[in-house]
């Protein structure tokens, strides 16, 4: 259901004993079925249904069909995305849930790889492809240990555990986060069968008030007359509905309509 990656660009940085240590603090510690993805081969630990090694050298078909099992079978899944940079680690980075990039002086590196998965998550067939079914669009970073430590982690029963606890505390904000897009989509699918000249009256019948249906009506039709397809713009526009007040959708609304104004007069 959930996939975290772990990497770094530094080589010998620790990253598939990080990964390991926490996937078996997941078995360990709590009650989700957890499962590993080794980029690499791994040298220690055996094949099984639950642990997959080297799997950059299988083909794309196999990766999708691997993923998409072990979402199904398993509840978290910790990938390790080793240390090096190249095209394929790229690739295959976007269909991560969550992405720990490791060492506090990689920090502008891991806001840029962010924007990169973003890119690619945008504009590449073949990722846009792979996760699909996937979520995911946050990037974040841990932090060493100076003290007598220049490159990698040495790691202690309190660091595993530390991360172990943010990496579980993030896969519970996510199954939450997952049951509420679930609702969002059953309204969602709704609102798609209101007749659009009738948007506002349909919204306050699903629950929504009258003021803020009405709102949100002319600012869908605001975004229809300035060439977007009115079902993007019910997409687009819809997260304001579920997640803004009235006064926000408005201040929202005024700015556009200032923006474009100022467009037209310039």
């Amino acid at each position: 259901m959930y996939l975290v990656g772990f990497y770094s660009p530094k080589a010998k940085s620790g990253v598939t004993e990080l990964s390991l240590s926490i996937y078996h603090w997941l078995k360990m510690n709590t009650d989700l079925s957890a499962a590993f993805i080794s980029y690499g081969t791994l040298e220690k630990e055996g094949l099984s249904e639950e642990v997959i090694h080297d799997f950059s050298k299988l083909t794309l078909t196999e990766q999708k069909r691997i993923v998409k099992k072990m979402k199904k079978e398993f509840d978290i899944i910790i990938y390790d995305a080793s240390s090096q940079l190249s095209e394929g680690v790229l690739k295959l980075l976007p269909i991560v849930d969550r992405l720990f990039v490791i060492g506090e002086e990689n920090t502008d590196f891991a806001v840029k790889l962010h924007q990169i998965i973003q890119f690619n998550k945008i504009f590449d067939k073949s990722v846009k492809n792979f996760i699909q079914h996937l979520k995911g669009n946050k990037t974040f970073i841990i932090r060493e240990n100076k003290e007598g430590r220049v490159i990698g982690f040495n790691y202690t029963k309190k660091e595993t555990n530390d991360i172990g606890q943010m990496v579980y505390r993030d896969y519970v904000t996510s199954y939450l986060e997952e049951k509420f897009i679930e609702k969002n989509e059953k309204i969602y699918k709704k609102i798609k069968q209101i007749p659009k000249e009738t948007l506002f009256r349909g919204l306050y019948e699903l629950g929504i008030d009258f003021e803020k249906a009405l709102l949100f009506h002319e600012y869908v039709l605001l975004r229809e007359a300035l060439g977007q397809n009115y079902q993007e713009a019910l997409e687009n526009l819809f997260p304001l509905l579920i997640n803004s007040s009235f006064v926000e959708i408005l201040e929202k609304f005024q700015n556009e309509i200032k923006f474009i104004t100022k467009l037209k007069l310039s």
